[in-house]
């Protein structure tokens, strides 16, 4: 299963990729679920920016008193548990936003940039829809092995989308 970091530093893995089966999509099936990707991604904004905050004063308080904070304050301990908490709770929640994603069969690829691959039968073979946030609809694809360096646009000579 692949993963990724949910923040920059962040201990906890961010399970990108579904289990599920694979689903094609038609570029219409993949654009009436732009609106819905771009609520997910407004949800996730503020979750994301928290946990970077989160995990940047855990550091501090893990490089000034050490890790676990046992010669600390209690206060400062006290601080560091629910800071703790509160990152362990995001993250379960971040995971349940993009797992969302993952349930209409799409694949996210970026969390943080807003990307999503939508597996599709273009021509003959399998390619991904590309979309990234902030896009209003599917205009563009690529192979497999491309990755989103190597989008293409979407036109009707790109072949069938089917």
């Amino acid at each position: 299963m692949d993963t990724m970091r949910i923040a920059m530093g962040s201990p906890a893995d961010l399970r990108l990729h579904s289990d599920a089966p694979l689903r094609l999509f038609t570029v219409t099936e993949a654009d009436a679920l732009v609106p819905q990707l771009e609520h997910v991604f407004r949800r996730l904004d503020p979750k994301l920016a928290r946990l970077r905050e989160l995990r940047e004063l855990i550091e501090d308080a893990e490089s000034y008193f050490g890790e676990g904070l046992l010669g600390a304050p209690p206060k400062d301990r006290d601080a560091y548990a629910v800071s703790l908490q509160e990152q362990s709770d995001l993250e379960r929640s971040v995971q349940a936003d993009v797992d969302e994603i993952h349930a209409h069969g799409c694949e996210l690829k970026d969390v943080h940039r807003g990307l999503v691959d939508f597996p599709a039968r273009i021509g003959d073979e399998v390619a991904y829809l590309c979309w990234q946030r902030g896009e209003s609809r599917i205009g563009w694809w690529h192979t497999l092995e491309a990755g989103f360096a190597g989008r293409k646009v979407l036109t009707p000579e790109t072949g069938s989308v089917k």
